[in-house]
């Protein structure tokens, strides 16, 4: 068996754990996935989709992304794998984004006025409940943004943008003071 390469951040060098400040308004993370994967059934299949899906609630992270589309996120690997089985081609496409995208976490007190600062949507909770999520842009980067508590949330970045978006998130999170996790 080939061992596999130990996987590498696109942010290795920038996310380094460090405190920028004493009074830091938010902390910034990133992870790599272990298993991220697209869903998307046929526009007849939508109802076999969901029920293939909801027997795996409560085991995985299953993010509405579109009409008959979700992005779906596992701690283990193999996720890729086990959702060909429940979701054979003829009801639905389950494509495998687990090296595609980079999870960028923001929390604390200031995280909504930070991410409200350069991505046109309400934050609040009232608009935006813990649980939900958005699909939206900073400037041409698409982001999903998952609530994941009160004051934290999982910005899923395609990989060739998330360098860019680390910036811009670093930045904007001077004004509050920030933190690296």
């Amino acid at each position: 068996m080939v061992d596999q390469p130990e996987m590498l951040s696109p942010l290795h060098d920038l996310a380094m754990p460090r405190a920028a400040s004493d009074t830091a308004g938010v902390e910034l993370g990133e992870r790599l996935c272990a298993s991220l994967v697209q869903v998307q059934a046929w526009p007849n299949t939508v109802g076999r989709v969901e029920k293939a899906l909801s027997t795996l609630k409560g085991e995985i992270t299953i993010m509405p992304s579109g009409p008959g589309r979700w992005l779906i996120e596992d701690e283990s690997e193999g996720l890729e794998d086990r959702l060909r089985k429940k979701i054979p081609s003829a009801v639905g496409a389950v494509t495998g984004l687990t090296h595609g995208r980079v999870v960028i976490s923001i929390s604390g007190r200031k995280s909504e006025w930070v991410l409200a600062s350069g991505i046109a949507i309400d934050f609040s909770t009232d608009a935006f409940p813990v649980g939900e999520t958005r699909l939206t842009h900073h400037h041409e980067i698409g982001l999903t943004v998952h609530r994941t508590g009160e004051t934290s949330f999982d910005l899923y970045v395609f990989t060739s943008f998330s360098r860019a978006f680390w910036q811009w998130i670093e930045r904007a999170g001077e004004e509050v003071g920030y933190s690296v996790t």
